[in-house]
């Protein structure tokens, strides 16, 4: 028997374990993307480039300094008194260290440079900001819509059970001849209906899964996960709304484009700096022989020096002058796009703001409309029964209960979208949770 139950428990241990469904909250969705979305590596490597052109722009504040060595040997002919060539071979060996350093680059030039790419850098991370913002929000609409879906099944779901409830019945009426034929037929259309409903509902439902591991940067096939529906928030009341400021200084769209407007401005100027001298200054040594045999002396014929130069570009062929209407221009357009968008920006969140507090409002009032249907439904059915009143009623009362629970469901999930979508313009994170 005891060896029975050990061969019984190594069978069980040896079968595959089944995939487990793992319901994630909304927070949970959201760090999945930020492990595993394309879009999230992408921004990860512009900050990085950016990160790498302004260290580029600060090496100029680090002196150069270059080692070179080299070895040579020629041979020659040349002919001698009296007839006959003579050949001979000769060593040289060489070694030399330079060190220079930039001054003053075209009036500064330089400097203007640096600050500019350290607002390009800022600008970056705004950007970057922004496109973590933006993922937030691509798995915020398939969350809500995945719960959407799922929550209108549940009410489609429940609309056939009390069509399929009420089809029986008149079925076993229509045997005893309590009800017409015509009246038999208006109640399997119903639940056929119905039916066709729940089928619908599912094929959404699988849709927008198949949206929210696209979000997520997942594989559908790979993961078994769900949302929990019963781990999301309910929609704020119209007193919280009221009281969120729609200041919009920190999008980061707006945020970045300031950066970018002041840095093209410095470029500008910087270029303007072109017409000025530049100014460097350099030492060295170095040392040639021709060899290495005499360790004592090797080291005898070396030299050093040291110096400053300028230089002054009077004349390029108007390639300075190119460049700098260049950056001007490019200035002006920096400057016009942040006025653009500060404008759409503006547009856009006040717009956001008078759709939420419409959403609140309906939400509130689906919330009502659903309490009347249900007690409407209550009653017809009550009434039905006691012959008081007609099938069609009856079916009109279903149907209205049916269509008020889908619109508080989707009533609630277009408050959360309004309101995520309103957070995010404003550059806030939306809320993930509790």
């Amino acid at each position: 028997m005891t060896a029975l139950l050990f061969v019984f428990s190594v069978f069980l241990a040896a079968q595959p374990e089944v995939d487990q469904v793992r319901e994630l909250d909304l927070a949970g969705w959201v760090s999945l993307a930020y492990q595993n979305s394309p879009a999230i590596s992408s921004a990860d490597a512009s900050l990085l480039s950016s990160e790498a052109s302004l260290t580029s722009s600060k090496s100029f504040l680090w002196p150069s300094l270059t080692m070179s060595a080299g070895a040579s040997r020629t041979w020659s002919s040349m002919p001698v008194t009296g007839g006959g060539i003579e050949d001979s071979e000769t060593n040289s060996f060489s070694t030399s260290l330079s060190l220079s350093q930039e001054l003053l680059q075209s009036g500064g030039q330089n400097w203007l440079y640096l600050e500019a790419s350290e607002l390009s850098l800022l600008a970056a991370e705004a950007d970057h900001r922004g496109d973590v913002l933006n993922v937030t929000m691509d798995v915020v609409n398939a969350y809500y819509g995945v719960l959407e879906a799922v929550e209108l099944k549940k009410a489609a779901e429940a609309a056939h059970e009390r069509s399929l409830s009420q089809l029986n019945r008149t079925e076993a009426l229509y045997e005893i001849g309590g009800v017409t034929t015509l009246q038999l037929l208006q109640v399997q259309v119903q639940e056929s209906s119905d039916k066709l409903a729940v089928s619908r509902r599912d094929q959404s439902l699988f849709s927008t899964y198949s949206t929210l591991f696209n979000a997520a940067g997942m594989d559908r096939s790979i993961e078994n996960l769900q949302i929990n529906p019963d781990a999301v928030v309910e929609p704020l009341p119209l007193e919280s709304v009221q009281r969120i400021s729609l200041d919009y200084s920190g999008n980061p769209g707006i945020l970045g484009a300031s950066f970018r407007a002041r840095a093209a401005e410095l470029q500008s100027t910087a270029a303007g700096r072109a017409y000025w001298p530049s100014l460097r200054a350099s030492a060295g040594w170095s040392w040639n022989d021709n060899t290495l045999d005499d360790v004592d002396r090797m080291l005898d014929n070396d030299g050093y020096n040291a110096g400053i130069s300028l230089s002054w570009n009077v004349f390029d062929g108007f390639l300075r002058e190119s460049r700098i209407k260049t950056a001007r221009a490019s200035s002006l357009i920096s400057q016009a796009s942040l006025e653009t968008l500060e404008n759409s920006v503006s547009a856009s969140v006040e717009s956001l703001s008078n759709s939420l507090k419409l959403d609140i409002q309906y939400y509130s009032d689906s919330r009502l409309m659903l309490e009347q249907a249900q007690e409407q439904y209550r009653l017809s059915l009550m009434s039905y029964e006691m012959g008081a009143l007609p099938l069609m009623d009856l079916l009109d009362a279903q149907s209205d209960l049916s269509q008020a629970e889908a619109n508080l469901v989707s009533a609630r999930v277009a408050a959360l979208t309004s309101e995520a979508s309103l957070l995010i313009q404003l550059g806030r994170m939306p809320r993930v949770g509790e």
